[in-house]
């Protein structure tokens, strides 16, 4: 099992990551890989991003550092493609992009906002932006790699909202609910 934070389009100009909940839930989180989609937009936020775990970022188009433009990670036997989403053939050609490179899960940027799209044979994630530009709330993914089943969950401060494909996942209102098997207190 693979635990992974997705986060992308902090937009920061000068300084570092500032503390907000996102930002404690990943330095506590217990991830193995952080994933950052671009558009960090200064080498703090890079540094700052380091300093928390073992990291893979791509460039956005406000990036000034040189950054790959993709990667192309196998996890679990699934092959994910780490694209910004701002590229031409990332826009116009996303399913063909991934057909290409043969990923199952591909994680993008660019729009800041936070999607999961289920489109048969990929998954596309957008994990939103971590500092909340254009919505007013900060977004990630936490996504939960474990013997062919993908766990989405996008987080905000204080709510999630979450997906799985290849099994069957019970819905976050169902969480609540009493008998229904599941114990509470249990971590993310």
């Amino acid at each position: 099992m693979i635990r992974l934070a997705v986060v992308g389009d902090t937009h920061i100009v000068n300084g570092g990551l500032p503390d907000n909940c996102l930002l404690r839930l990943i330095t506590n989180g217990h991830f193995d890989l952080i994933i950052h989609t671009g558009d960090l937009s200064n080498e703090h936020v890079l540094n700052d991003l380091r300093k928390l775990g073992e990291l893979i970022v791509v460039a956005g188009e406000s990036d000034p550092m040189p950054l790959p433009d993709k990667e192309l990670l196998e996890l679990e036997g699934l092959r994910l493609l780490i694209i910004h989403g701002h590229q031409k053939e990332a826009r116009l050609h996303l399913r063909r992009l991934a057909h290409y490179f043969n990923a199952r899960l591909v994680l993008t940027g660019h729009t800041h906002k936070a999607m999961i799209q289920d489109l048969g044979e990929l998954i596309v994630v957008n994990p939103g932006s971590l500092m909340g530009l254009n919505s007013g709330d900060g977004t990630m993914a936490i996504i939960t790699l474990d013997s062919g089943l993908i766990r989405v969950r996008i987080q905000g401060c204080g709510w999630f909202n979450e997906s799985e494909f290849g099994g069957l996942i019970m819905r976050a209102d169902e969480l609540t609910k009493p008998n229904n098997g599941i114990e509470s207190g249990s971590s993310l």
